[in-house]
């Protein structure tokens, strides 16, 4: 279950980023608790506009910050990369280095 996570979360972002048809179903009820569950297990300190925004909001970047690998590989397709964004993770994280520190990007949280 552990290794399809990160996958049902790269089309959960990809659908609710991009998804622009009304027939898209989405990610199951099943799939969100999941993913709900993996996010509170991720150890990371979230900065204090993420803290305010919304539980989903809140959600997703803890889960980028743990899938950051992920998401450098999915095309970003919300018209930000005039803000210099190269994928997807970069709409969470502009820069994550090896010891783990973030600079992290507001665009996740709106």
């Amino acid at each position: 279950m552990r290794r399809i996570l990160p996958v049902i979360f790269i089309l959960t972002v990809a659908l609710a980023g991009c998804a622009s048809e009304p027939e898209v179903k989405g990610p199951s009820q099943d799939s969100l608790k999941a993913l709900s569950e993996e996010a509170r297990t991720v150890q990371v300190q979230l900065p204090e506009f993420v803290r305010e925004a919304p539980p989903r909001a809140q959600e997703a970047y803890s889960l980028a910050y743990a899938h950051t690998y992920l998401l450098t590989d999915m095309p970003c397709y919300c018209g930000c990369g005039s803000s210099g964004h190269e994928h997807n993770a970069h709409c969470f994280i502009q820069d994550k280095d090896k010891d783990g520190n973030v600079q992290w990007d507001r665009m996740g949280a709106t």
